[in-house]
Parts: C-alpha cells; sequence; structure tokens
C-alpha cells in the first residue's frame, strides 16, 4: 500500500490575476498532486498547470501557475500531495 506525505506552504499573498510560483517539491519517482487554495473568505483561485522542473545535477522543482479571482487579490496556500512505496 502506497504512503501519502502532505506539503504545504505559508500563505502567500497574490493579487488579481495569474502568477507562476516555484516550489522545491516533487521528483521524478513518485507521484504528485498539486493544488492551490484560496486561504481566507470570499476568494476564488484556479489552478491553470503544472510544471515539472529537472536541472542536469537532477534537482527537483515544480512551476504552479494560479489566477486568483477577486476585486484586491488574496491570501494563496500552496498544497502538495506525495504518493510513495
Amino acid at each position: 500500500m502506497g504512503t501519502l506525505s502532505y506539503f504545504w506552504a505559508q500563505p502567500v499573498f497574490q493579487a488579481p490575476g495569474t502568477v507562476a510560483w516555484n516550489v522545491p517539491w516533487g521528483d521524478r519517482d513518485w507521484y504528485w498532486g498539486f493544488a492551490a487554495r484560496p486561504f481566507q473568505a470570499n476568494d476564488t483561485t484556479v489552478l491553470e498547470r503544472v510544471s515539472a522542473n529537472h536541472d542536469n545535477n537532477l534537482n527537483n522543482s515544480t512551476d504552479v501557475v494560479v489566477t486568483m479571482i477577486s476585486g484586491g487579490g488574496g491570501l494563496v496556500r500552496l498544497t502538495a500531495t506525495r504518493v510513495t512505496q
């Protein structure tokens, strides 16, 4: 049976519009799922795209592209779930 691990970042402010956040999570060996959730009331976020990055030393990171839909922006919490054996 697989083992689930949960990762989360401190909430960050995002103005209305689309931003690419880079997080140091992800690897080439296991399943990763990502989410971007509003951290406060009356905000909406849309997870537009997730892109995995590997450099020549196999350092891994992930770009999470998020659109904030609200009048003045708000806090967003980025989270990830990893499934391993």
